[in-house]
């Protein structure tokens, strides 16, 4: 029987995390039309074992690559390069899915050919405790949207458009995508941005499929790691800078959503080296730099991002922190001035 959706799990190091993460997909009505393929990328813990026992116990589910090191990219290039499902969908190994919506989510896929599928995602913090529900808030739900009907009602589909919210056609993934960039960080922006920027065809579905955990200070998303690898985050915006300048198949509404997702992870470098970079001066150095190659190379993301960048350098100047930064972006007189959905 074809499969309908591959799921692709970069691994490394995660024997603490891949069985809850591989007992997610443990759903009797899906397991003929899902195939999990776990890449292990040169763990040195029992991570290897771990997805082994499952693809024994179900070897028309679960499959594992075993390769050396080559970072998050380097693991998802080789899962994506070899999926057979007629769509891709990338799980980290810290993570899971909500397997009571796998039945519906397979048949949403098996009854449509748009290039992307949208699902929401929850973030789960577990220094916290709190949930948050990420949504996207179409007109209507399971129908398919063109770019140009996106990117005029931004607000309700960008929630969605990220890494854990996109769901890939594999044969228009094969024609769009890049090869990620392999040995850093963050290159889960690429994905999120690279081939979506292309795409005919979007559509939203109303259910939640991700769960995405948060709030580790051993992950890559903590401040003191986002900072430790500010350098990763560089290394990506050079990537997509280069992408945008290269490609002469991208439509405008194409270039508006590249233009405002690379905005994203350029705001996401000034934060960190505005208000977690204990040398102020510092930061603000790098912040500039970085504002100045956009002006130069990247202007569209360079419009979107000057109005905010002049906050976080007054900010930088007033000595106030992310932590400060996230209470004020958080609360319910921000979210309401700035149009926000809830998280609720």
């Amino acid at each position: 029987m074809s499969k309908i959706l591959s799921f692709i799990i970069p691994s490394y190091n995660c024997e603490k995390f891949l069985s809850k993460c591989l007992d997610s997909f443990l759903c009797e009505e899906t397991m003929a039309l899902t195939e999990v393929i776990v890449v292990n990328d040169g763990s040195k813990d029992g991570t290897a074992e771990i997805a082994q026992k499952y693809c024994s116990r179900y070897p028309d589910t679960f499959r594992l690559i075993n390769q050396e090191n080559k970072g998050h990219g380097g693991a998802l290039n080789t899962g994506l390069s070899v999926a057979e499902g007629k769509y891709l969908k990338v799980i980290d190994a810290d993570d899971w899915v909500e397997t009571k919506n796998l039945p519906c989510l397979v048949k949403e896929l098996a009854d449509t050919d748009c290039d992307v599928v949208l699902c929401h995602h929850y973030t789960i913090n577990i220094s916290t405790g709190e949930i948050k529900k990420w949504k996207s808030y179409p007109e209507k739900y399971g129908v398919p949207y063109t770019f140009s009907q996106i990117m005029d009602n931004w607000k309700s589909f960008d929630r969605s458009l990220t890494f854990h919210g996109v769901i890939y056609r594999n044969d228009f993934y094969r024609e769009n995508g890049i090869k990620l960039s392999e040995h850093v960080f963050y290159e889960d922006h690429e994905y999120a941005t690279v081939p979506c920027c292309y795409a005919q065809s979007v559509m939203p579905l109303d259910m939640f499929l991700y769960h995405y955990r948060i709030g580790d200070v051993e992950q890559s998303v903590s401040d003191a790691n986002q900072l430790g690898r500010i350098s990763h985050t560089d290394a990506v915006l050079t990537r997509l800078i280069d992408e945008y300048n290269k490609s002469d198949r991208m439509d405008e509404q194409g270039r508006r959503y590249y233009a405002m997702k690379a905005q994203g992870l350029l705001l996401s470098y000034i934060i960190t080296v505005m208000l977690v970079e204990k040398d102020r001066k510092k930061g603000r150095q790098m912040g500039d730099r970085m504002m100045e190659r956009f002006k130069s190379e990247l202007p569209e993301t360079y419009e979107l991002a000057k109005k905010q960048y002049k906050i976080f350098r007054m900010m930088n100047f007033l000595h106030i922190n992310k932590k400060t930064w996230e209470k004020i972006s958080h609360s319910k007189l921000y979210n309401k001035l700035r149009k926000n959905h809830s998280f609720d």
